[in-house]
């Protein structure tokens, strides 16, 4: 009697997966334009069901969400304006106050050569007219 109940489960589902690869054929082979078709109605069909709003309430949202754009735009305007300036001045004040003591430094050192060019050259002078006098 065990053996029996097994012999039918088995048999039952040996019976089943060829009823499951006949049906699965049969889903594979559906035809193409078929499902297009079907696909497109159901789009229609949800597209009937959904309550679109009135022009009047579209406007207004369009409105709402320009202006809440122009709102932010200004606000991070302002602010990298205002970052922008305050770097842009730290940045020039520094770049002057390197070149200031660059230039007083080059100026110093140019000042040192020229006394030293000078008293060189006085020197050499009073050489040259002293071997020319004697």
């Amino acid at each position: 009697m065990a053996d029996e109940k097994k012999a039918k489960k088995t048999a039952e589902k040996k019976s089943d997966k060829k009823a499951d690869k006949k049906s699965k054929d049969k889903k594979k082979r559906t035809n193409p334009f078929k499902a297009i078709g079907s696909f497109f109605k159901s789009v229609r069909s949800e597209g009937k069901k959904v309550t679109w709003p009135k022009n009047k309430e579209v406007w207004k949202n369009t409105l709402v969400v320009i202006v809440s754009i122009l709102i932010s735009g200004l606000i991070i305007f302002g602010v990298d304006r205002l970052l922008s300036d305050g770097i842009m001045a730290n940045i020039k004040k520094a770049a002057q106050n390197r070149t200031t003591t660059a230039a007083d430094t080059t100026e110093e050192q140019t000042t040192a050569e020229a006394l030293e060019e000078s008293t060189v050259a006085a020197t050499e002078a009073e050489t040259t007219e002293a071997t020319t006098a004697e």
